[in-house]
């Protein structure tokens, strides 16, 4: 049977990669020497290498590494736990979104709500480009995150939280809104005006284009909302956008088309990793953010959307 006091002592050692510093850093007094004999008892148990000394560099093995990602869970969810048994309420909350924001842009009523409940947990909210989020997601950085549905999953899981259109946005007398069905033949004929690359929409709408071997006009790139509307609005080009876009301020200039039958939906959600409890606390506010949004679509449902 694995022994879980010698599993903690390897965790530790794999966490900060060598027994010197293990060793100083671990929350209980334990020297080098028998920190080392403890983990090597651990292999013997095993019947495997769990580590290598390159040079003078400690180097986890193929089995190393994966016992270590087993554990990481288990041991990171102790703190937290034990402040949750005593009934403190305490702790830090990091969330990251894909930029631009879309679930988060929204959460001030969430936030407020958060922190009269409470006040002693630490909330830091990130915004990171796609292509960075699931890593950040992996590698424990965050606690969890929102972003458009995966190509592939990893360490995590994703949890749908809505799903909405793409829409053509064109300034109010472009040719393209009297059409009654767009193709992308169409709208690759035009300057288009798109989110900065590392994004997933962009990376999405680059790929439908690519499918058909059509060439694009990208004139402007962005990661602002609101500059993509001031362009379309002052005849720059159109735009391709989700249904969740923050709309421009003036009613007038713009028009919206449904664009869903080219390029599908688009599906929204929670990331987060595998196998990891997340706090109480962090569970309520996942429950206001929800509330939020479903406000929020209900808002945007109801408005003008130029069609």
């Amino acid at each position: 049977m694995l022994n879980l006091r010698q599993l903690e002592y390897f965790y530790y050692v794999a966490k900060y990669g060598g027994f010197t510093h293990a060793a100083r850093q671990l929350p209980f007094q334990i020297q080098q020497p028998a920190l080392s004999i403890r983990v090597k008892a651990l292999e013997e148990d095993l019947h495997i290498k769990l580590y290598r000394i390159v040079g003078r560099r400690f180097q986890l093995t193929s089995n190393g590494e994966y016992l270590f990602n087993a554990l990481k869970p288990f041991f990171e969810s102790l703190d937290t736990l034990e402040h949750h048994l005593r009934g403190e309420t305490y702790g830090r909350l990091v969330v990251a979104e894909a930029a631009p924001m879309l679930i988060l842009k929204d959460h001030r009523k969430a936030l407020l709500t958060f922190r009269k409940r409470y006040p002693d947990v630490q909330i830091s909210v990130l915004e990171r480009k796609w292509t960075d989020l699931l890593q950040l997601v992996s590698d424990g950085i965050v606690d969890f995150a929102f972003g458009s549905s995966p190509e592939v999953y990893g360490s995590f899981s994703f949890e749908e939280w809505t799903e909405t259109d793409y829409l053509l946005l064109c300034p109010s007398n472009h040719p393209l809104n009297q059409e009654t069905k767009i193709s992308l033949d169409r709208i690759s004929q035009h300057p288009l005006i798109l989110l900065e690359k590392g994004t997933a929409d962009r990376q999405h709408i680059e790929e439908v284009f690519s499918q058909k071997n059509l060439s694009t006009n990208i004139i402007f790139e962005t990661s602002s909302y609101s500059l993509i509307n001031d362009a379309v609005v002052n005849g720059a080009g159109v735009a391709i956008v989700n249904a969740l876009w923050p709309q421009p301020e003036s009613t007038n200039g713009w028009h919206t088309v449904n664009a869903s039958h080219l390029f599908g939906k688009k599906r929204i959600g929670l990331f987060r990793r595998n196998n990891v409890h997340l706090p109480p606390f962090a569970n309520d506010y996942l429950a206001m953010l929800r509330e939020t949004l479903n406000t929020s679509q209900k808002v945007i449902s109801e408005a003008p959307h130029n069609n």
